[in-house]
């Protein structure tokens, strides 16, 4: 049987809450658990993002971070856009869409900036990806939750958005305003590079 870290350190996820440790140590007294998260801690077998949420290393991905402190979330705004080169002005801060707005910052000084979707939007997952330990929106699902956000959004490269995809994912929003913005936004755009 694996010792707790070799257990791990044998799993591909990085980023672990109370909860998460608890089912992977088989745990369920909760003083226990405290107290042995508290020791792999201080002996550096752990890194601690915020309260209730661990890294195996200081060495973590926000992304991931970012799912693991505001559950339910996905990566999406204008982290989305970047990450699929569809922005290019760098931000450090990490945007999602969540059932609240929130902003958290942790001891690194990483910043969280969560954005507030109708339940019925958040947890339809039409146009969201898994990929490396989070959930990240598809360019054309970050379009649609950006353009709803912020309707005056300046989008600067939509060589990539596939319109059919596009045109699926705005169903989830029931928006008329919303469908006939991102319309006018794609057509202004294929008159620009026409």
């Amino acid at each position: 049987m694996k010792t707790k870290p070799e257990l791990l350190l044998s799993i591909p996820q990085n980023i672990f809450t109370v909860d998460d440790l608890a089912v992977l140590w088989r745990i369920s007294d909760r003083s226990r658990l405290w107290e042995l998260i508290k020791y792999y801690v201080r002996t550096g077998r752990l890194h601690t993002i915020q309260r209730g949420v661990y890294a195996k290393t200081d060495h973590y991905s926000p992304f991931e971070a970012a799912i693991k402190l505001f559950p339910p979330a996905y990566i999406s705004f204008t982290t989305a856009l970047a990450y699929h080169g569809a922005a290019f002005q760098y931000s450090s801060e990490v945007h999602c869409m969540a059932k609240a707005s929130k902003r958290l910052e942790t001891a690194n000084g990483q910043v969280f900036i969560y954005h507030q979707l109708k339940n019925n939007i958040l947890l339809n997952q039409q146009g969201i990806q898994k990929t490396d330990g989070y959930w990240i929106a598809s360019l054309e699902r970050a379009i649609c939750d950006t353009s709803y956000l912020v309707p005056s959004f300046p989008f600067e490269h939509l060589d990539n958005v596939d319109e059919g995809k596009l045109e699926e994912i705005l169903s989830i929003y029931d928006n008329k305003a919303l469908k006939k913005r991102i319309g006018r936004m794609i057509s202004d755009y294929q008159e620009i590079v026409d």
